[in-house]
């Protein structure tokens, strides 16, 4: 590998060792969060930035894996292979199922039809309440362990997310540029010439969202143990909507702007939150002036500023 391609990771672990070093526990679970919410954007980068299949319905394969991980962790542990390996499992076999129901479809009604398998996956988190707890959710998960280790802290939790997001980065990195990539970045540009040239649109984008169901499974099993907590709202068309915000603000299509987007979106949640009720208004604001002023996102916008700023 590359020094170029190093730099990258190494200085995501060099800040990573030193905001654990100087934060508390509240910020690190915060950051953690930020982290792993991001991967999901992330994954729903891959499908909206370079397949053009926007979806309401992403948070099912975020929460579904998210509620399988925390039902798990109650009769068996929550061992880390365990989880990631249960919440991959997961986030596939969701993306599996809302490929069969939506990818056959297009615009608009891709759009529904993902909304509405969304939806089902709701209802059946919100009442059957024996299993997942329902309107309450489930609560007092055990801590996250490997082996004799226990996972449980704040530090270990942000650590574990920093190590997931820089993972799903490279992962995201290698599938853009991968035949599989650029045949989905072909059926969103010409759909017509990639039948002609022997592609099937649906097999294309049913691998790209298995991959994406992968990813978003993977962010989503480690979720609840930043809190101990998931309830239904993380399978809710609203987090679908609110990931595409935080998609749009970021950047669609650059990859790291999904965590910058979600960075942003959850700081004015947590903080203006504090302050006013108001804090949706100022999330609008910024999504109105970053689709004005920057329709690329803030991720483009800051590098063009750097490259400005290199410029003699």
């Amino acid at each position: 590998m590359s020094l170029s391609r190093l730099a990258l990771p190494m200085a995501g672990l060099a800040a990573m060792a030193a905001v654990a070093a100087l934060s508390g526990d509240f910020q690190l679970r915060f950051l953690a969060e930020i982290l792993l919410i991001g991967t999901a954007v992330l994954s729903l980068d891959l499908l909206i930035g370079f397949g053009g299949l926007i979806s309401l319905g992403h948070a099912a394969l975020f929460g579904s894996a998210a509620y399988a991980a925390a039902i798990a962790a109650q009769h068996l542990g929550a061992s880390l292979p365990v989880m990631l390996g249960i919440g991959i499992a997961m986030g596939t076999a969701v993306a599996a199922l809302m490929g069969l129901v939506i990818l056959r479809a297009g615009s608009l009604f891709l759009l529904i039809l993902a909304l509405l398998f969304g939806q089902i996956v709701w209802e059946i988190c919100f009442h059957w309440r024996e299993v997942t707890g329902g309107a309450d959710g489930l609560r007092g998960l055990p801590p996250l362990s490997l082996g004799p280790w226990a996972l449980g802290d704040a530090r270990s939790l942000f650590v574990l997310a920093g190590l997931l997001a820089l993972g799903s980065l490279g992962v995201a990195r290698s599938f853009v540029a991968s035949p599989l990539g650029r045949a989905l970045i072909g059926t969103r540009e010409q759909p017509i010439r990639m039948q002609a040239l022997g592609y099937t649109l649906f097999s294309v984008r049913f691998r790209a969202l298995l991959v994406a169901g992968a990813m978003a499974g993977a962010a989503g099993s480690l979720y609840p143990f930043v809190n101990l907590y998931v309830g239904p709202q993380s399978v809710h068309w609203t987090l679908s909507a609110t990931m595409i915000i935080m998609l749009v603000i970021g950047g669609v299509g650059s990859l790291w702007g999904a965590f910058l987007g979600t960075a942003v979106y959850l700081a004015l949640q947590t903080y203006v939150g504090a302050w006013t009720d108001r804090w949706q208004l100022c999330v609008g604001l910024l999504f109105v002036l970053t689709v004005l002023v920057m329709p690329q996102g803030l991720a483009s916008g800051f590098l063009r500023l750097t490259r400005k700023g290199r410029t003699p």
